[in-house]
């Protein structure tokens, strides 16, 4: 796509961000996520000079598709939210990407592991719709009662004791509560700020949204469509002069350029990876470390036909017997069209039944053979994520801890000394934790270097 074809973008703000010292000449991106490719794209079209720094052997960062038993599987994003407006669904749909409508709403039933009882769908939606409806709503109260240092967890704790409700309904409200706040968030509604809770900017339509056929991979492959990225070039070092910027990579290696935009995870800056020299401002640093990178992860087993068909359901949700976890969401997937597999989206606080492949699938199967009332079918393959234990992630999103605030996150967007630049669902506070949040930071520092109120976003020929 030749760059006078290319549509223009922009974060959502008319202003162009300053801060930016010296001639922009080359660029050098670290992480091949989505911000840093969306930073790369957009100075390609725009003609400068950029190369892209990535420690995996592969592109995308937390959006990573992979096959699993010829079924196309998304190990981390896989929704465009709110997908009217949204700056992803609009790139996607330039670029040619079918994307299909992908709610589990309409179908969603569950079921409780404590007592064994099945709920319809109805039963689900009088369970979880009005508590969710309901703390929402009172989330000003509730502030406003328990004062800013006020956990998530605190806030669902007081709603509750004031709905009358009690024994196993008290429990099953209590975990799709937990659920809510610990998909938004990945981290445990006890270090969610009440505050801050669910103060994101929204897009138009449904929440779920839309899914891109073939998994966000057709995204990913189409915004790194023709870009220079260097793949097993691990950075260690980020050196900022007067002059211009050094990249040293844990091999040796380094790339020199007028200035630098690191776009690595919240996670790897906690984990003090790259080193910066100059160090980072306190300020800096401190925000770094307060802010909260927690767990979300997914059991995925591949069968060889949808065989819940058969026993009437589809979605799934699944209540544990401990009342302080979040309950589980099993979705399936082959409703969405990507084939027979069922995907056990696991928050937080239930992160702890995760282990070896082997023990992660037992406890699932375990709770969906209870489900089935029969034994459950054994997969024919199965893939568990681990985004903590991935050294290029440390977790899988941000959240903001009591004692925090949005200003954190918006500080880490912040330009230092002029040529270091940073960009991630991390550095803004419109659309924390969502892939299109990691986009828009991108988009935002290429505005930054480029001294634009917009700019061109699509796949470049490699030509």
């Amino acid at each position: 796509m030749d760059a006078g074809m290319a549509p223009l973008f922009d974060d959502g703000r008319p202003e162009i961000p300053g801060g930016v010292d010296g001639a922009v000449e080359r660029v050098l991106v670290v992480g091949a996520g989505i911000a840093g490719l969306t930073v790369a794209n957009a100075l390609a079209h725009a003609g400068v000079e950029c190369v892209v720094l990535e420690a995996r052997d592969r592109i995308g960062g937390r959006l990573h598709t992979v096959d699993l038993a010829g079924s196309r599987v998304d190990l981390g994003g896989s929704w465009i939210h709110h997908p009217t407006g949204n700056p992803m669904h609009r790139f996607a749909q330039a670029a040619g990407i079918a994307c299909r409508p992908a709610t589990p709403l309409p179908t969603l039933t569950g079921f409780d592991c404590a007592t064994g009882l099945r709920l319809s769908h109805d039963e689900v939606e009088a369970t979880l719709t009005p508590e969710l409806d309901g703390f929402t709503r009172a989330l000003g109260p509730l502030r406003t009662q328990l004062g800013p240092n006020a956990s998530a967890a605190d806030g669902i704790e007081a709603f509750l004791a004031a709905s009358g409700l009690t024994g196993d309904p008290l429990r099953r409200a209590a975990q799709g509560l937990r659920a809510n706040v610990e998909a938004d968030a990945a981290g445990a509604a006890e270090r969610q700020s009440l505050e801050w809770l669910w103060t994101q900017e929204e897009y138009g339509g449904d929440y779920f949204g839309v899914q891109p056929e073939g998994g966000y991979a057709t995204v990913v492959d189409a915004m790194a469509a023709g870009l220079d990225v260097r793949r097993d070039w691990a950075v260690s070092g980020v050196d900022v002069a007067d002059g211009g910027v050094s990249v040293t990579s844990q091999s040796g290696g380094t790339e020199r350029g007028s200035h630098v935009v690191v776009a690595v995870p919240l996670g790897v800056l906690k984990a003090g990876r790259p080193q910066f020299s100059p160090a980072l401002p306190v300020e800096r640093t401190e925000a770094v470390r307060r802010l909260g990178f927690g767990r979300y992860e997914k059991v995925l087993l591949a069968f060889d036909e949808p065989f819940w068909r058969r026993v009437g359901w589809s979605h799934l949700v699944l209540f544990t017997p401990d009342a302080a976890e979040p309950a589980s969401w099993v979705l399936d997937l082959d409703a969405f069209g990507g084939g027979p597999v069922l995907a056990c989206h696991t928050f937080h606080s239930a992160t702890g039944h995760l282990g070896s492949p082997a023990a992660s699938t037992r406890w699932v199967m375990d709770m969906l053979s209870g489900a089935l009332g029969a034994p459950c079918p054994e997969p024919v393959a199965v893939m568990v994520t681990d985004w903590a234990g991935d050294a290029c992630a440390e977790g899988s999103y941000t959240h903001v801890p009591p004692g925090c605030s949005n200003s954190d996150l918006d500080l880490l967007g912040r330009p230092v000394a002029g040529r270091l630049l940073f960009a991630g669902e991390h550095t803004q506070s419109a659309r924390l934790g969502y892939a299109d949040g990691a986009m828009t930071s991108g988009i935002r520092e290429a505005k930054r270097l480029l001294g634009t109120a917009a700019v061109s976003l699509g796949p470049l020929s490699s030509s």
